[in-house]
């Protein structure tokens, strides 16, 4: 069993880089007592410390040993997806993704009332559903669509983003493209429906999308079209 001063020495931080692996390892090596101490780390100001790597801990390992209860899990995780802290937020996703593993079914439906006001909840449902583990099967894929579509259209404006709607829309940059490489017609088909909105942060995830090299791999002609339209 893991403990605090062990998390703590190892964490990486501050760095650029947190210890994932221990991330990982600890969280399905846990128990109440050590996820209640974990999450006891997470204060406003931890950014970038070994408290924050202790408080993801946290986070990730309560999803782990409550997957048997993932709307209850869900609904206490739920604060932390508005942490200051950028790596909590990013636990959180993580989260999302092992709850989905086990009951995406479920997940589907309560993460509804997290699609609509707040923009780092948006972006933890867009940076948890667009992961290859979790988009596996078509009929959940075609949901989650509608999810990432209607997120996007959140950001269909061209005023000047707050501090959520910037996380959102660096998720969405690369979302996008997660889920066309796993689900190629219906995600090419809702991303082209795209180009009709005339928002700039649109634009932008748009063609951040069309960079990425998993959807140059999957189908280079269809980018070259896409980036030909947007030119035009």
């Amino acid at each position: 069993m893991y403990t605090i001063d062990y998390l703590l020495k190892n964490s990486n931080l501050p760095g650029p880089r947190a210890n994932l692996e221990l991330l990982n390892k600890s969280s399905k090596e846990t128990d109440d007592v050590l996820i209640q101490e974990c999450l006891a780390m997470i204060k406003p100001d931890t950014a970038n410390s070994p408290e924050e790597v202790v408080g993801m801990c946290g986070v990730l390992g309560y999803a782990e040993i409550n997957k048997a209860n993932p709307i209850a899990a869900l609904d206490y995780l739920r604060p932390y997806a508005s942490h200051k802290s950028w790596r909590i937020r990013e636990a959180v996703a993580m989260a999302i993704q092992v709850l989905a593993k086990e009951n995406i079914r479920m997940i589907l439906r309560h993460i509804r009332s997290w699609v609509n006001d707040n923009g780092y909840e948006q972006r933890a449902v867009i940076a948890g559903f667009c992961e290859p583990v979790v988009l596996v099967d078509e009929s959940h894929n075609q949901t989650i669509l509608k999810i990432i579509r209607e997120i996007t259209e959140n950001l269909d404006h061209n005023d000047r983003l707050n501090e959520p709607e910037i996380a959102l829309r660096k998720a969405l940059a690369y979302g996008w493209s997660v889920f066309i490489v796993a689900s190629p017609t219906a995600g090419k088909k809702q991303f082209e429906a795209l180009f009709d909105l005339t928002g700039k942060h649109i634009k932008w995830i748009i063609k951040q999308n069309l960079k990425k090299n998993r959807l140059l791999k999957l189908d280079p002609e269809w980018v070259e079209k896409c980036q030909s339209t947007l030119i035009d």
